[in-house]
C-alpha cells in the first residue's frame, strides 16, 4: 500500500470525485479524515469503509468557515497526531452567462472554490510545518486552464486562482518539505454531471483525443501518486487529466 499509516484529510469527501479520492486513499492504507458540509454523506461513507471507526473520521466542515476548518484540523490531529496529506476537493459551480450572473453568484463560487482552498491550506500547513513534511493536492479544473462550453466566468476564475495559489504556495513551503500540486480534471461523470443531458456533457468533451468518458477514479489514481513518495521531486505542478481535450 502506497500510503500506509499516512493521515489524509479530504474536503468535499461525501460524493463524486471527493468520495472516490477518499475511498482510494483508504485502500492505499491511509487514515482518512472525511470533511464535508453534508455530515450525513461522510458519516455513511465512513461506515461503509470502516465500521470500526478506527481508521476513518467523519467531520462536518464548511470550507468557507474558518472555525469549522480549525476544528476539523484539531479533531484530526487529536485522533492521529498529524496530517500528512490534504486534498482540497470541495467546490461548487454556478454556470450562467455574465449578463445573467449577479455579484453574489460570482462571489459565492470564488468564496467556496478559492477562498475555501486557502483556508484549508492555512490551517493544515501549520501542522505540516511541525513535522517538516506534507503533500497538498488542490483540485482545480480544465475550466481554470481555458474557456470551455458551459463554464461560467466565476468558476473559471476560481479554478485559475487555485492554480496560481498552488504555484505560489509550492515556492513558499518547499523549504519545509511540503509539496503543493494541483490536478485539473476535464469533464468527469459524477452524480452532478449525470444530471445534465448527454449532449451537454458531450459538448464539454469537444476535441477529446481519447474516446472514453472520464471517471472519478481517473482523478483518485493521480491523487495517490501526488500524495506518495513517488512524486517527491514534483511541486508547483498542475496535472491535466482530460482525455486530451487540452494538450499544451
Amino acid at each position: 500500500m502506497e500510503l500506509k499509516d499516512k493521515v489524509a484529510a479530504v474536503t468535499g469527501a461525501g460524493k463524486g470525485i471527493g468520495k472516490a479520492i477518499a475511498e482510494r486513499l483508504f485502500r492505499e492504507g491511509a487514515l482518512v479524515s472525511l470533511w464535508d458540509i453534508d455530515f450525513n454523506l461522510v458519516k455513511d461513507l465512513s461506515k461503509k469503509l470502516d465500521s470500526s471507526g478506527k481508521n476513518i473520521l467523519s467531520i462536518k466542515a464548511d470550507v468557507t468557515e474558518e472555525d469549522e476548518i480549525k476544528s476539523a484540523v484539531e479533531q484530526t490531529v487529536k485522533s492521529w497526531g498529524k496530517i500528512d496529506i490534504l486534498v482540497n476537493n470541495a467546490g461548487i459551480s454556478r454556470h450562467k452567462t455574465i449578463s445573467e450572473m449577479s455579484v453574489d453568484d460570482f462571489m459565492q463560487v470564488i468564496w467556496v472554490n478559492l477562498t475555501g482552498t486557502f483556508i484549508c491550506c492555512k490551517y493544515v500547513v501549520l501542522e505540516m510545518k511541525k513535522h517538516k513534511r506534507g503533500k497538498i493536492i488542490n483540485i482545480s479544473s480544465l475550466g481554470g486552464r481555458t474557456g470551455r462550453p458551459g463554464v461560467g466566468v466565476n468558476y473559471a476564475a476560481s479554478k485559475a486562482g487555485v492554480i496560481s495559489l498552488t504555484q505560489t504556495l509550492a515556492r513558499e513551503l518547499g523549504g519545509y518539505g511540503i509539496y503543493v500540486n494541483a490536478i485539473c480534471p476535464g469533464p468527469i461523470l459524477t452524480e452532478q454531471t449525470k444530471q445534465y443531458p448527454r449532449e451537454v456533457f458531450e459538448s464539454w468533451n469537444a476535441g477529446r483525443a481519447i474516446q472514453r468518458d472520464g471517471f472519478p477514479e481517473d482523478i483518485s489514481d493521480a491523487v495517490v501518486f501526488l500524495a506518495s513518495e513517488k512524486s517527491d521531486w514534483i511541486t508547483g505542478f498542475s496535472l491535466d487529466i482530460n482525455g486530451g481535450i487540452y494538450i499544451c
